[in-house]
């Protein structure tokens, strides 16, 4: 098991948050609470960085809808970064992947 941690790296007009470890059952309250703290602190745009995600389950999958709701609701706009393994899987079996714009970042394009 990894632990879950997030990270809130303040850059220019969003915030990133930096996703480690585990999203599941267990740990989206914590993601639940760094979206909330971000759009509570005036930040319109967030950018999910989940390159650093070991596994993601069903909860971890409508943590990231509730996100991009709360974010929508502010006007506001989110991406999903770095999206490879579990969590593409996931997103791909489902076909949520329309849901949410994403960026591959360098791990998918080989860059890294």
């Amino acid at each position: 098991m990894t632990p879950f941690s997030i990270k809130l790296v303040h850059e220019q007009d969003r915030i990133r948050l930096i996703l480690h470890g585990e999203l599941d059952r267990g740990t989206v309250s914590r993601l639940d609470d760094a979206v909330e703290e971000a759009l509570s602190g005036g930040c319109r745009h967030l950018t999910v960085d989940v390159a650093g995600l070991s596994f993601c389950d069903s909860s971890g999958l409508w943590a990231l809808l509730r996100a991009r709701r709360a974010v929508a609701a502010v006007q506001g706009s989110m991406e999903l970064t770095n999206v490879q393994g579990v969590l593409r899987r996931l997103l791909d079996l489902t076909r949520l992947g329309e849901a949410f714009t994403i960026d591959p970042g360098p791990a998918a394009s080989g860059d890294a």
